[in-house]
């Protein structure tokens, strides 16, 4: 189905989705932040433990990989979060569409 613009009757009508978008950047970076944070001690143990097993050289290399994942997997679980929030917002705030034409929202 497709909308008119009810100010100038144009069919190029968009989907804003803005919750969903600031929704998303503001989960997956502030999910990384919190998975670096939160891995990096889990992630400097394993690797110390490693490193007394392996050598000086993977110690090192096991708290950084440690907090990579964390990073990695924080900001996955921190951006479908956003996403879903970003979702509600844009249904129950936001307007849901734009008019390329006329620039007007509703």
């Amino acid at each position: 189905m497709t909308k008119l613009c009810p100010r100038c009757g144009s069919l190029r009508v968009v989907h804003t989705n803005y919750g969903q978008r600031v929704g998303g950047t503001v989960g997956t970076v502030a999910g990384a932040v919190s998975g670096a944070v939160t891995s990096g001690p889990t992630g400097a143990l394993i690797g110390s433990r490693i490193g007394i097993q392996v050598g000086v050289i993977a110690g090192p290399a096991g708290v950084g990989a440690g907090a990579v994942l964390g990073a990695i997997a924080g900001a996955f679980a921190g951006c479908l979060a956003g996403l879903r929030l970003g979702k509600v917002v844009d249904q129950h705030l936001f307007c849901h569409h734009r008019c390329t034409d006329c620039r007007a929202h509703f």
